[in-house]
């Protein structure tokens, strides 16, 4: 397996396999009695640290090949052996399971017979005759396997570590990747909650108006240029309402102030000057809720009329109650239906739909049906944790 780096790194790794070749060739040549074999040990062991991170796994077959070659010269272990832990470390690090276990067996299997190799001659005197040597032999075998164990174990638990801790990092990071997908799938379904909302609540305006001008044209005039104004009032306000939502799905991070319970007295004019009578009832002590609380009441009050106003018979008023309670706030909007327009069983729109999302979003609950000739809704939405907060009046376009 050949794992991908950077120029950097290869770069790095080159001039480090380059340095200990040159620095430890150099004192096996210059040293009395240079062995040809150790010199072969450390160029292969050379290449096995210029592969460490590239290949683990062919880095590990080369310091065998190297550690081989250093004991078929017999020479004993040297200084330049400091490069097997290291490409033990790489291995734990940068390998696949199998090459981080297999440099696990490595480190103990290689521990033995370099014991074993040390202590061969002592091994050797007492099978052949001198049994007081065998203890000496022992000794050295426990000692240098025991030394050769520790080191080349912690080499390998260092690895394991520096994994461990990379691969908590890189699932920390594609966890908050996918927090932020998350909340940007969020984000445009609440704009498109608001789209809905808005040219819905506006289109009704609009239709009524253009309705109601249409037909009084010719016995008032001045209710014509009343509704015209109303509906130019209107698709102004909905046209800068579209604008802020498109510009927060084209820019991140940007915010919008949302309406509140202030601006309910500004909707209900709206509605009453569309032809629907609004009976309104509202508590005395409604201040100081949460944003989100304010926001939920006012898109599902103004869905509710508009679902009034455009199916709802228009000869009836409509009543709104919102009233707070001492775990939340309770919202009823009660219109009659129109008989020339019964209700069909299953609605093809989102409007339904967006009010019990806008309900459950601040873990309150929302029922909607007919109820014998007239049309309920009632939600219930509690207190939430910015009830602190007061939210700022929509100023018109």
């Amino acid at each position: 397996m050949f794992r991908p780096l950077t120029q950097t790194q290869r770069i790095v790794d080159l001039a480090i396999a380059g340095a200990f070749v040159l620095l430890f060739g150099l004192f096996s040549l210059r040293g009395a009695g240079a062995i040809p074999g150790s010199t072969a040990a450390i160029v292969v062991l050379g290449g096995a640290l210029a592969m460490r991170r590239w290949s683990p796994g062919l880095a590990l077959v080369l310091a065998w090949v190297g550690a081989f070659a250093q004991m078929l010269s017999l020479d004993s272990p040297n200084l330049y052996d400091a490069a097997i832990p290291a490409i033990v470390y790489a291995c734990s690090s940068y390998g696949t399971r199998a090459v981080r276990w297999a440099a696990f067996t490595s480190s103990l299997v290689g521990a033995g017979i370099a014991g074993v190799f040390v202590a061969r001659y002592s091994f050797v005197s007492a099978v052949t005759g001198s049994i007081g040597d065998l203890p000496r032999a022992v000794n050295a075998f426990a000692v240098v396997g025991a030394l050769t164990a520790v080191t080349l174990l912690l080499a390998w638990t260092l690895g394991l570590l520096v994994s461990t801790a990379q691969r908590s990092r890189r699932n920390r990071r594609e966890a908050d990747e996918a927090g932020e997908q998350v909340a940007a799938e969020q984000e445009r379904t609440r704009i498109a909650r608001d789209m809905h909302d808005v040219v819905a609540h506006s289109l009704a305006v609009v239709i009524a108006q253009s309705d109601g001008a249409r037909l009084l044209r010719k016995v008032d005039p001045e209710a014509v240029d009343e509704a015209l104004e109303t509906i130019g009032s209107t698709a102004r306000a909905a046209l800068a309402d579209v604008r802020v939502l498109l510009q927060q799905l084209r820019y991140e991070g940007t915010t919008s102030v949302q309406p509140g319970l202030a601006d309910l007295d500004t909707l209900f004019a709206q509605f009453r000057g569309s032809g629907l009578v609004v009976d309104v009832t509202r508590g005395a002590d409604l201040d100081g809720l949460g944003i989100a609380t304010q926001l939920a009441t006012f898109r599902i009050v103004q869905e509710s009329l508009t679902n009034a106003l455009r199916h709802g018979d228009l000869a009836r008023p409509a009543s709104v109650v919102i009233a707070r309670t001492p775990h939340g706030v309770e919202v009823e909007v009660l219109n009659a239906v129109d008989p020339a327009r019964p209700l069909r069983p299953a609605p093809a729109g989102h409007g339904l739909i967006g009010m019990r999302e806008r309900a459950g979003a601040v873990q309150g609950d929302l029922k909607a049906g007919p109820d014998g000739d007239r049309f309920r809704v009632r939600a219930f939405l509690p207190l939430g944790a910015t009830a602190a907060l007061a939210v700022l009046p929509v100023v018109p376009a």
